[in-house]
């Protein structure tokens, strides 16, 4: 079964017409290291499930400063939010991306267009179920993001890092990690040394 489908189906049962439907529509794409995925400005025309390889998004801010939205991998720590490579506002609205997401090593993922996800919705009532559930789960993912880095200083975002996400540190660079808690990585490094003492 495709990779794709496969994790679809811990969500929702789906009978073997609607595998074969949504199969059909899927495609293989690789990218190297380096290449962007999806380019601040583009819109966001598909959605890439990660087969292998790592990747982030982000986004500059009006002073130019980078900052990691979301880190993306297919692996035992996994989140929802980790496997697709999507901007889910500009796929959803067909507006240009405020992201832009990266190739950090070389990537092999699925991909689903937007105009093949809307011709499998409207014969499906579990399909309709998937792009509803997968849409939700985006919002509250994004909610919960945006609330944390408004809400939160440095200091509470790295132990909430440490709580919910601590296999990010063995996975991403140092200064990708300080970029998705919204500091300097001379920061961090103060933060980590501060945390680490007895």
């Amino acid at each position: 079964m495709n990779q794709f489908v496969k994790f679809i189906s811990q969500f929702i049962s789906l009978s073997n017409e609607d595998t074969i439907a949504l199969e059909n529509v899927l495609s293989n794409k690789s990218y190297k290291a380096g290449d962007k995925i999806v380019q601040e400005g583009s819109i966001c025309n598909s959605i890439l499930f990660t087969v292998s390889g790592k990747s982030r998004s982000y986004f500059v801010n009006h002073e130019g400063q980078e900052f990691t939205w979301n880190f993306h991998f297919n692996d035992a720590d996994s989140k929802f939010e980790n496997y697709f490579l999507v901007d889910y506002y500009s796929f959803l609205r067909q507006t240009p991306s405020h992201l832009t997401i990266e190739a950090l090593e070389d990537i092999e993922a699925i991909t689903l267009s937007y105009t093949n996800i809307q011709k499998i919705v409207s014969k499906s009532i579990n399909l309709e179920k998937v792009a509803s559930i997968m849409s939700a789960t985006a919002y509250e993912n994004v909610h919960k993001r945006a609330f944390t880095l408004l809400t939160s200083n440095a200091k509470e975002r790295y132990l909430q890092l440490l709580k919910d996400e601590p296999y990010l540190l063995n996975k991403f660079q140092h200064y990708l990690i300080a970029s998705y808690l919204g500091v300097a990585p001379q920061s961090l490094s103060r933060l980590r040394k501060e945390i680490s003492k007895p």
